[in-house]
């Protein structure tokens, strides 16, 4: 058993990284407004074990990109659909734009990227301008590393763990 929990100790503090790709970010033309991949970003179901931290790359510097929970991507995806009418009104609003503090994280540069420590639940990859629009049929390649860890619950359970482990292998 010490050695199990050494092991994990020792992998933990190493990690493990995945890489991807977001794929099927729509581009289209309406002017400000952020839009996101239907697919959601990996979850971390473990996360009182296993710290997940991620970067996201994109190869564009005229857009932003950020990343949201899904109940703002719904209620960004709703604007889009009424192609943004009840907002452009001369109200002033930023909703589902560029300057909306609703997001979880805002990046205006692809080539430092977004950093993001990854929590349970569905989130979203969207992109937006921050003025002007995209060119119709634009391709975007947006990547992402997410480098897993172990946390301090981890490490606590593995020391506990391994020091039982110890003591049984003494009583015998």
């Amino acid at each position: 058993m010490a050695c199990f929990a050494l092991f994990i100790i020792v992998f933990g503090t190493i990690g493990y990284t995945i890489e991807g790709q977001v794929e099927d970010i729509p581009t289209p033309n309406i002017e400000g407004y952020v839009f996101f991949s239907e697919e959601a970003l990996p979850q971390n179901p473990v996360g009182l074990f296993v710290s997940a931290d991620t970067s996201i790359t994109w190869d564009r510097d005229d857009i932003f990109l950020v990343i949201a929970n899904e109940s703002k991507k719904d209620q960004c995806d709703g604007i889009r659909a009424n192609g943004g009418a009840f907002l452009q009104s001369g109200s002033g609003s930023q909703t589902c734009q560029y300057g909306d503090s609703g997001y979880e994280t805002t990046s205006i540069d692809g080539s430092t990227g977004a950093q993001w420590h990854v929590v349970s639940g569905d989130y979203y990859t969207g992109i937006g301008t921050k003025s002007g629009t995209l060119p119709a049929g634009t391709e975007l390649n947006i990547e992402y590393e997410v480098k897993l860890s172990a946390s301090f619950p981890m490490y606590l359970f593995s020391f506990l763990f391994g020091i039982g482990g110890l003591a049984l292998s003494r009583m015998k």
